[in-house]
């Protein structure tokens, strides 16, 4: 098993989650489709991509696209097609596809919209070209499709002119191909920025309300404890149990992605800065990591994703984070009382901001308090904002 930060691992890298994934594969089996609303770096993509390839042993067609650059429905479409060329039934639709994908070539842009060309041409025949899409789709044979950062192309598209409108058609769309009576095409949606907040926040929730949620849980203390002597020993590392179990107690939330760069910065410390191997070494490398760059992405997809509520977003995680026992709501609502005299905005920014950053995985509750769900988050964000 390598040590591999910050990219999603398949094959011999992938490890654990074995239940997991039998239940997962079963529900599939069982014709259900799955959204992983799980928080940012728990594994999502990895876990889908382990999926595609029990469906590719089980001799399903399968089709993975990962959306995070693409910024436009026709751009999507022109994707989705090269997937499907290295698809098995490739070679039955080979005709249809084809005369598709020349027609989506033929259409240029007649003008710029915020740095995004536009096709009036486009939008007159958009209707009838995503019907020719939906042709190719063989329902009949056990199919697999994977759509990696779902809501980067959403937020792509609902940023450009008739945003809303587009999209909600675009998943209304996606939704009629998956609800077709006797279809045995199956979805997996996934994304680093949440989909179940971007469909509440701007009102299409209904477009996925034939998907199942599955979370993805943090790794318990013996798995955590089980891939850290799984890299160790790759590495020729004497991490010894005292070791094992400190980093554990330090994380707490082990996710796989926490386990890889503590373990990556034990290893650089130990062998490279030449500090001794033992308990102490992982105090060091838990400091260093909470000033690095590693948690910038938390910090820029508020101010991405949180639209107007972004500033008041920040007020409440300055908080949060040096409450290491957490905050109710009430004291909450005080803060951002201090910048709102109207209560009843306050209370209701209080309730979208709670709902929305415990689906991304920065709060949980507990005991009715509101805490990070990550000390290594935690502590980041107090370093960088309070500090």
């Amino acid at each position: 098993m390598e040590s591999r930060t910050g990219t999603p691992v398949e094959g011999d890298n992938f490890f654990g989650r074995e239940k997991e994934l039998t239940y997962a594969w079963k529900r599939i089996n069982t014709g259900n489709n799955l959204i992983f609303p799980s928080p940012r770096r728990v594994g999502k993509t990895s876990f889908a991509l382990k999926l595609v390839e029990i469906a590719k042993q089980e001799n399903w067609q399968v089709i993975s696209i990962n959306l995070e650059k693409i910024t436009s429905e026709k751009a999507f479409i022109e994707s989705f097609i090269e997937e499907l060329k290295k698809s098995t039934a490739w070679g039955i639709i080979k005709e249809k596809g084809n005369k598709l994908f020349d027609l989506l070539k033929q259409i240029k842009p007649t003008y710029e919209h915020e740095g995004i060309k536009i096709s009036l041409e486009w939008q007159s025949q958009k209707e009838d070209i995503y019907k020719q899409l939906a042709d190719l789709l063989d329902h009949e044979k056990e199919t697999l499709i994977f759509m990696d950062e779902l809501t980067v192309l959403l937020s792509n598209i609902i940023n450009q002119e008739d945003g809303h409108r587009n999209v909600s058609s675009f998943l209304h769309w996606m939704r009629e191909l998956r609800i077709k009576s006797g279809s045995k095409i199956r979805w997996i949606f996934c994304s680093s920025v949440g989909i179940e907040n971007f469909t509440h926040t701007h009102r299409i929730s209904t477009t996925m309300n034939d998907m199942s949620d599955y979370f993805l849980k943090p790794f318990d203390n013996e798995t955590s404890k089980a891939m850290l002597r799984k890299l160790a020993e790759r590495d020729n590392l004497d991490l010894s149990f005292e070791i094992q179990e400190a980093i554990v107690q330090k994380l707490s939330f082990c996710l796989p992605y926490f386990l890889q760069i503590m373990f990556e910065k034990i290893t650089y410390l130990f062998k490279v800065e030449e500090l001794t191997l033992n308990t102490e070494i992982v105090e060091v490398a838990y400091k260093a990591l909470i000033n690095e760059k590693h948690f910038n992405t938390w910090d820029e997809r508020i101010q991405e994703q949180y639209a107007d509520l972004s500033n008041q977003a920040f007020v409440l995680l300055k908080h949060i984070c040096q409450e290491n026992q957490g905050s109710r709501r009430e004291n909450l609502i005080n803060v951002l009382s201090a910048q709102n005299q109207n209560p009843e905005e306050v209370e209701s920014a209080v309730t979208h901001l709670l709902y929305m950053l415990k689906n991304d995985g920065y709060l949980m509750e507990e005991n009715n308090l509101y805490l990070f769900r990550s000390p290594l988050l935690r502590d980041f964000w107090f370093n960088r904002f309070v500090k």
